[in-house]
């Protein structure tokens, strides 16, 4: 795909009410759509085939590595280590290392993280027509 064909993707996708952007990946119809996902925030949701699964998000299948957004999660933070008495940062550092976990998320709230990662995992993205 080219970088003006990104453009005018990226473009469809700054309004709420702008209509579902199609793209075939690979062997895959997948439909990209800004929504609001709380009271402040917009991201842009991915469906694929026509919709989606919640257990794409919590197991691991093709669909999860290929168009959903990975985050880190730590079960503690620096504060609460501090409390417990864990003062150097090497330590901190190990600590949170150990109690990090991975979290997938149905939306993506940067459209240039989603085009890399969607350049990255698959081999062939072209814009639908349908």
């Amino acid at each position: 795909m080219t970088t003006e064909q990104w453009k005018q993707i990226d473009e469809k996708l700054q309004n709420v009410l702008s209509p579902i952007v199609k793209l075939k990946i690979d062997d895959y119809e997948v439909s990209l759509a800004l929504r609001q996902v709380s009271q402040f925030r917009n991201a842009i949701v991915v469906y694929v085939n026509g919709k989606f699964c919640g257990k794409w998000l919590a197991e691991d299948c093709e669909e999860r590595r290929r168009f959903f957004p990975r985050k880190k999660r730590c079960l503690t933070n620096t504060n609460e280590l501090k409390k417990m008495g864990i003062k150097s940062k090497n330590e901190i550092q190990k600590y949170k290392q150990m109690a990090t976990y991975d979290v997938y998320s149905s939306a993506w709230t940067s459209f240039k993280a989603m085009k890399k990662h969607f350049e990255m995992n698959n081999k062939s993205i072209e814009i639908s027509e349908g």
